[in-house]
């Protein structure tokens, strides 16, 4: 069973932990956050403002632990917010992000005005392309030249879900 609880102080350094690992460079989906190796510390001091954010929600992903972050936001239109679900790779493989990335995608088609959802992937992460690709969105665009990976730069695909096409699928039973 996966369960989203609200992000709490005593979180902080576990999804720290979880979020310094190797794997998750790029994939982190923290704001200010540079697609390098971090130190702990540093991640903890990005995460901390997760446990009240301005401007959307942050959940623990939980199964029987601490699985993953799950994260939505609407800085500046609450009718298009992002969403951004991390799982630990120690847990990657086991239904745990379409979970995560089903519940969230439930919150903000049903409790806020959200008419699309928007989520990016950097486009050198092949098995992230394809988990976004399943959620039923489409590709929206790229932004070009976003970071650089292996000294060379890559992109930033974006995708987005609509409304209308979310409650079709769940209308459809998917």
């Amino acid at each position: 069973m996966v369960l989203l609880r609200p992000v709490e102080s005593e979180d902080v350094g576990t999804l720290a932990r979880l979020l310094a690992h190797p794997q998750l460079v790029g994939r982190r989906g923290l704001d200010r956050d540079r697609p390098v190796a971090r130190s702990v510390a540093s991640i903890e001091k990005l995460v901390t403002d997760l446990v009240d954010p301005e401007n959307g929600d942050a959940w623990v992903i939980d199964s029987d632990g601490v699985v993953g972050l799950a994260t939505c936001g609407w800085s500046w239109d609450a009718h298009t917010p992002w969403a951004n679900v991390v799982i630990d790779p120690n847990h990657w493989r086991r239904g745990h992000g379409r979970k995560a990335a089903d519940a969230v995608l439930v919150h903000l088609f049903s409790n806020t005005v959200a008419h699309l959802v928007q989520y990016s992937v950097p486009s050198w992460d092949a098995d992230g392309l394809s988990f976004a690709d399943s959620l039923g969105g489409s590709r929206s665009g790229i932004r070009r030249r976003t970071g650089v990976r292996n000294g060379h730069y890559h992109d930033e695909v974006e995708f987005h879900l609509l409304r209308a096409e979310w409650e079709g699928r769940r209308a459809a039973g998917g």
